[in-house]
C-alpha cells in the first residue's frame, strides 16, 4: 500500500469511526480526488518535521543577506538545529510551552547561555512572524533571565 492509499484509508477509518452511516466507497472517492491535488510527505515519529527544518534554512538565508557574520550564522543555525532536534513540530504547532520546555531542559545552563538561546529563539519567530509565515510569535510573552 503506498503513502496515499494508507492516508485515505485511515482518513476514510476515521470518518466511519465519527458517523457510521457514512458511505464508505463514495466518501473514499471523494477524499482520493482531493487529496491526489497534493503532494502529502509522512513525518515519522522522533523525526525534525520538515516544515521547521525549511523555516530554519530560509531563516538563515534571509539572516545572510543581511549581513550578518558567519558566525553568527553557524550559532544560529546550530542553536536552532537543537531546538528542532528536541521539538519535532511544524514552526506554525510551536507553543510558549515548547520554547520553555526547551529552554529548561538542561538545568545546569547559566543564565548567560539560556539568554543567548533565547535570542536567537526570538528572533527566528519574530522573523518567521513578520514574513507572515506564523500567525503568531511564541516567544514574545518570555522575557530573558536576570543574571545570577
Amino acid at each position: 500500500m503506498n503513502l496515499g492509499e494508507q492516508i485515505l484509508s485511515e482518513l476514510v477509518a476515521a470518518l466511519k469511526d465519527l458517523y457510521p452511516n457514512i458511505e464508505v466507497e463514495n466518501t473514499k472517492n471523494k477524499l482520493s480526488t482531493v487529496l491526489s491535488e497534493y503532494y502529502i510527505q509522512r513525518v515519522e515519529l522522533g523525526e525534525v518535521h520538515p516544515d521547521l527544518e525549511g523555516k530554519i534554512q530560509l531563516f538563515i538565508s534571509a539572516k545572510e543577506l543581511e549581513g550578518l557574520s558567519s558566525i553568527t550564522l553557524d550559532n544560529s543555525l546550530m542553536e536552532l538545529s537543537m531546538f528542532a532536534d528536541i521539538v519535532k513540530k511544524r514552526a506554525e504547532d510551536i507553543a510558549t510551552a515548547d520554547v520553555r520546555m526547551y529552554l529548561s531542559q538542561d538545568g545546569t545552563l547559566k543564565m548567560s547561555t539560556i539568554r543567548k538561546k533565547l535570542s536567537v529563539l526570538k528572533s527566528f519567530f519574530s522573523w518567521l512572524d513578520s514574513e507572515e509565515y506564523i500567525k503568531r510569535d511564541p516567544t514574545t510573552k518570555l522575557k530573558a533571565p536576570k543574571d545570577e
